[in-house]
């Protein structure tokens, strides 16, 4: 890795690509309370890693408008990066559709 920043983006990039492509549809489906307790599993899995790489090391994380450290570089960047794969997700499966109830 060429920074510490790509390393970051590419574990969130590597757990986004699992969870929207594998885990969410098998486990979460339309259920928007699957959706966000598997969110938060794959966030604190991304935190996890970088944690373990980057904790207490100091290392700072250039986001265009400032420095932050490695938790908040991680929210970030996994927040924004998620965003069209959410959007994609939630048109794909249809999650807030009202016209089909679980009944139909």
């Amino acid at each position: 890795m060429d920074s510490p920043e790509q390393f970051v983006l590419l574990v969130n990039a590597v757990v986004l690509g699992f969870a929207y492509l594998i885990v969410y549809p098998r486990f979460a489906g339309r259920d928007q309370t699957r959706l966000a307790i598997n969110d938060l599993i794959a966030n604190a899995c991304a935190l996890s890693v970088v944690g373990f790489a980057y904790a207490g090391t100091g290392q700072q994380f250039d986001l265009l408008f400032g420095e932050l450290g490695w938790f908040g570089f991680t929210i970030a960047t996994f927040l924004l990066m998620e965003i069209p794969l959410f959007l994609w997700y939630a048109r794909r499966y249809r999650i807030f559709d009202r016209d089909q109830g679980e009944g139909d």
